[in-house]
């Protein structure tokens, strides 16, 4: 996945403060053992001695008896965590205590970006793409259920509202539970009916447990693909949509129509379900629309998808 520059900047420090608040605070229990005890700070001259011997040794080219330095250095260490475990410290109290174990939160291990780094950079740049007004109010709480008709519909047996919540409830279950085993669904109906919100309280839900979420409108995702595969942009949209663990597709549909655009729905959609990727795509087109729009073999990749008709009328209507 692809951060901006500032979104590094901001994990950098983080995880130099990390550093700093790891060794002060050793270096602020040695003080407080060696005011206690004078002999730590003998014990940490050997330590000290034995490791310049052999750097002097080595720069200078002259021979050094590495194994007995060696064998220096253990017996110090041993006294040191003698003296610790005796006055009722543990063994590695005067080590600093990194967040990370792996990398010592230098964000770097065996050459690559540790993993804590990672979380690091998806928690910065969803922290502040979460700012943004509309991933702001587009929340499970915010979400109304009030704009949907109570009155029942003859041929459905129930009332859009009822639908509805429904829906609502059980979606916000499966965020709430999500996993990267987690199924997927398509949202179909009418414009202003809260497809677009209840993607979005979704993708909250699910980032703020640790996932990775991409979520695009579909004449974005195809029209940044398209701008890759002919060289006229520099990212990777399709290795952020791989590295995701959750993928929203907004809108299908409502991308111009092209031969590019045909085979780039039927390669995101179908990829996915190949690597069993759990996704959400959302459409004011039916099934039978969607068929006729790009034909069978993509509609067939949609059965094992939950489906969730949307009902009642156009929210933003309400509202005016």
């Amino acid at each position: 996945m692809k951060f901006s520059e500032d979104v590094y900047i901001k994990a950098e420090a983080e995880l130099k403060k990390r550093r700093d608040n790891a060794e002060n605070l050793a270096e602020m229990r040695r003080k407080q053992i060696a005011n206690k005890h004078p002999e730590l700070l003998e014990i940490e001259n050997v330590i000290r001695d034995a490791a310049l011997e052999v750097i002097k040794g080595l720069g200078s080219g002259k021979s050094v008896n590495v194994e007995s330095l060696a064998e220096k250095n253990l017996e110090a260490q041993a006294k040191k965590k003698k003296l610790l475990t005796e006055n009722g410290y543990p063994e590695d109290y005067l080590e600093p205590q990194y967040s990370c174990k792996k990398c010592s939160d230098s964000g770097i291990f065996n050459g690559k970006l540790c993993s804590c780094h990672l979380e690091l950079l998806k928690k910065i740049s969803m922290s502040e793409y979460s700012c943004s007004s509309v991933l702001a109010v587009s929340t499970f709480d915010t979400f109304d259920l009030k704009y949907y008709s109570e009155n029942k519909d003859i041929n459905l047996g129930y009332s859009p509202r009822e639908y509805m919540e429904a829906s609502y409830d059980f979606l916000k279950s499966y965020a709430e539970s999500f996993t990267k085993n987690s199924g997927s669904f398509f949202f179909t109906g009418a414009t202003g009916l809260g497809k677009t919100h209840l993607s979005l309280a979704v993708m909250n839900t699910v980032s703020q447990k640790g996932y990775n979420v991409f979520y695009g409108s579909a004449d974005n995702i195809i029209k940044e693909m398209e701008k890759e595969r002919f060289g006229r942009s520099n990212g990777d949209i399709e290795e952020e949509i791989n590295n995701a663990d959750l993928l929203i597709i907004d809108d299908l549909g409502t991308e111009f129509k092209t031969a590019f655009s045909e085979t780039a729905v039927y390669q995101l959609i179908n990829n996915a379900i190949l690597n069993s990727k759990p996704m959400i795509i959302s459409s004011n087109l039916s099934i039978n629309e969607l068929e006729e729009r790009y034909g069978q073999r993509v509609v067939s990749r949609l059965n094992s998808f939950e489906v969730i008709n949307f009902i009642g009328t156009d929210i933003r209507q309400i509202k005016k």
